[in-house]
């Protein structure tokens, strides 16, 4: 038969009186060392201590076995709240010493970012448009060639076998105006094309000078996002096309911990760059070379800090105390349920 021992319980069948009293004893004795002491202010008095058993079994001539049961409850916080005990039941492990590299699959459109516009310095026309949409281009670059209202006039009164010659003649006094960005960029939109006329102020093209690609992680990621990481992105409609790109900032995504928002800087701009088409790749988090390792299920989180139950050496011992020498290289793995009652959030 089981008893559970409650200190209400002050009878027991005669049959198994000895061991019963033996047992009582025993339950009082541990009720007594482990009893509460006087409430100090602000903290209500209670017994508690984590949930453990007393077994003992005897066999009696009658063939009746006895298991002795104690709970004993502890005090464990000022409000009075009883926390749920942390139970390391799970099997013993043993660290392992390698390398760990963490990348982060990322998705995300290209954008344009940091435009301006280049407009025509006078009136005139367009005689040459050199440079097309998406275009990477320099201030060395010439994307277009504009002359002035009166060139334009003379070479359209000249034959075109005679506009060389033409050209030549009058080029001290009117000349081709070549038409160059201030700074590196890709050409977002071209406004013109050749014979237009236009006048001083009108837009010739639009420019961008940074092209960043807005995307978040498709998988958990684990290990924190840090500016300056780098990644690979790969457009998804023509895979020889390659960004480099470094994340210049991200954002947690509301209720998702484990994903964020990112925003990867292009560092390598050049034609042909897809503007509002998606670019898949991977962005690498970091990498450590021979370091100890353990299960991610086997930490424990509690209050912004992680625990592990490690295999420790132990030096000079008193009553309340022992020295730490040496930390081992096995560990206890608590269940799922353990780490998330003691306040740790092992993520799935």
């Amino acid at each position: 038969m089981q008893i559970n021992l409650n200190p209400s319980v002050e009878s027991f069948p005669a049959q198994s009186a000895g061991a019963l009293r033996a047992g009582y004893t025993l339950a009082n004795s541990a009720r007594n060392a482990l009893d509460s002491r006087p409430a100090e202010r602000g903290i209500p008095q209670c017994s508690c201590s984590p949930y453990f058993s007393l077994s003992m079994k005897t066999i009696f001539n009658r063939g009746i076995r006895v298991e002795i049961l104690l709970a004993v409850f502890c005090l464990v916080s000022a409000r009075g709240a009883y926390a749920q005990p942390i139970m390391i039941s799970g099997p013993e492990r043993e660290l392992k010493e390698s390398d760990i590299e963490v990348y982060g699959k990322i998705t995300g459109i290209a954008t344009a970012k940091d435009t301006y516009d280049v407009f025509a310095p006078f009136d005139g026309r367009v005689e040459e448009v050199l440079a097309e949409l998406l275009d990477f281009v320099t201030p060395q670059t010439t994307t277009a060639r504009l002359v002035s209202t009166e060139m334009a006039a003379l070479l359209d009164a000249t034959s075109p076998a005679e506009r060389k010659q033409t050209e030549k003649r009058w080029q001290d006094v009117y000349k081709y105006y070549d038409v160059k960005p201030d700074e590196q960029g890709i050409i977002l939109n071209v406004y013109i094309k050749p014979k237009d006329k236009v006048y001083k102020g009108d837009r010739l093209f639009t420019m961008a000078r940074k092209v960043v690609i807005v995307g978040k992680n498709t998988e958990p990621l684990y290990s924190p996002l840090a500016p300056g990481m780098t990644a690979e992105m790969v457009y998804d409609g023509d895979k020889s096309i390659k960004l480099k790109t470094t994340l210049s900032s991200f954002l947690p995504l509301e209720g998702r911990p484990l994903y964020n928002r990112v925003w990867l800087e292009a560092l390598d701009l050049r034609s042909g760059i897809r503007i509002g088409e998606r670019f898949n790749g991977y962005i690498f988090v970091g990498r450590s070379e021979n370091v100890r390792l353990a299960p991610r299920t086997a930490i424990i989180e509690k209050n912004g800090r992680k625990y592990l139950a490690i295999e420790v050496e132990t030096g000079l011992t008193t009553e309340t105390e022992t020295e730490l020498t040496k930390s081992g290289l096995h560990f206890l793995s608590p269940s799922q349920k353990i780490a998330r009652q003691s306040g740790g959030h092992p993520l799935e």
